[in-house]
């Protein structure tokens, strides 16, 4: 396929799912890294999580422009994580992609006592350019599955490969670390994407298996030295947080309406909370 021809398909697809050009542009890019690693030795250390994988379980009606993984029996250094990545994108590929490492970063998480990494990728095909973020997670604690994830496709035929198999945190994993970073940030989390996919997954029981999400959250929340209670903020705490949810939501353009999404943030709030009572009241664990 030349560039001209790809360009034409993802015109075409952009107009038949009504996304923007550029979105589905992204989405192709991290899916050739994906299948890349998916061919390669380091399947079993790079554990797929984030909101890309999680577009892939269910609808979540919001735009993901980076990978994310938890990085598992590789020593956790610069070095060695270069290495791997450059070990991944090295792989053969009949699908015209190119991938170039430009560089690596220290991603400080305050309320752990561990960092990450983000390394930077950049991707070519054709004289089409563009960069790719990968965030690296370490010390998290996870019992992971094998998934099987369906690729881009066009006119109902695969773009490439039609499917892949990676290894992935499981959707209870997901709700427990989203929930954990809500609780530990408090006020100071800006990130309204963990509420709107924490909104999400409570409302999906065919997903999250309460039994599994209970086991995930005490894990999760131990090895963080985090305390589980429900989400609770003070009056002057949600006024800036209700100006950020209306600013989320307006970015969303339809798919807030789509999902059905609150407007305002405490109403989101108190749908998270419902779950988290279920839980609690099944185990008296949680919350003394």
């Amino acid at each position: 396929m030349n560039e001209q021809g790809l360009k034409d398909r993802l015109q075409a697809i952009s107009k038949e799912k009504d996304i923007p050009f550029n979105e589905c542009w992204k989405k192709l890019l991290l899916e050739r890294f994906l299948s890349r690693l998916s061919r390669s030795t380091c399947t079993q250390q790079f554990i797929f999580k984030g909101g890309f994988l999680l577009a892939y379980i269910m609808e979540i009606g919001r735009e993901t422009t980076d990978l994310d993984f938890l990085l598992t029996s590789i020593n956790a250094s610069e070095g060695e994580i270069k290495k791997a990545i450059e070990e991944i994108i090295a792989i053969e590929s009949e699908d015209g992609f190119s991938f170039s490492y430009e560089g690596i970063e220290l991603l400080e998480q305050p309320h752990m006592d561990y960092p990450g990494y983000r390394v930077s990728l950049k991707a070519t095909f054709g004289r089409m350019k563009d960069k790719i973020q990968i965030d690296v997670g370490i010390g998290d604690v996870v019992t992971p599955t094998t998934r099987e994830l369906h690729l881009f496709k066009y006119r109902g035929k695969p773009m490439f490969e039609g499917e892949i198999s990676l290894v992935v945190y499981p959707p209870e994993t997901i709700f427990a670390e989203k929930l954990e970073t809500v609780l530990s940030k408090g006020a100071a989390n800006s990130r309204m994407k963990d509420y709107h996919d924490l909104i999400l997954l409570a409302r999906e029981p065919h997903i999250i298996n309460v039994n599994k999400l209970q086991v995930s959250i005490k894990n999760t929340f131990s090895n963080r030295g985090t305390s589980l209670e429900l989400i609770d903020f003070k009056e002057d705490e949600l006024k800036p947080m209700e100006k950020l949810w209306v600013a989320h939501l307006k970015n969303l353009s339809n798919s807030g309406q789509e999902l059905k999404l609150p407007e305002n943030i405490q109403d989101v709030i108190t749908e998270i909370n419902k779950i988290l009572k279920n839980i609690v009241s099944q185990s008296s664990n949680f919350i003394d």
